[in-house]
């Protein structure tokens, strides 16, 4: 199949006269959730900033590991299967 012959079929079809109004839908549908949902209170916020607080503290007070890893090479020689070394190869 070809997708050029695919697309130009596609784009000489005509319109469907449904999307004239698909605008005006979607944006009573947006208006429609607004006027039924509830905003998010600014207490519900404060306990959940609250929350997000006190988890990041414990995390950074009890870490899971007692020291970081060891880096394989951080600024030295880079290793035998570094990308870098693999592409500049000629063989």
């Amino acid at each position: 199949m070809d997708v050029d012959t695919a697309l130009r079929r596609l784009h000489d079809m005509p319109v469907d006269p449904r999307l004239a109004g698909i605008e005006a839908a979607v944006f009573d549908g947006i208006a429609a959730r607004d006027a039924h949902g509830q905003p998010l209170s600014g207490s519900l916020v404060g306990i959940a900033a609250s929350f997000a607080l006190v988890v990041g503290l414990l995390g950074a007070a009890f870490p899971g590991y007692t020291e970081p890893a060891p880096s394989i090479a951080p600024f030295g020689a880079p290793t035998a299967l570094a990308p870098s070394t693999l592409l500049g190869t000629a063989e």
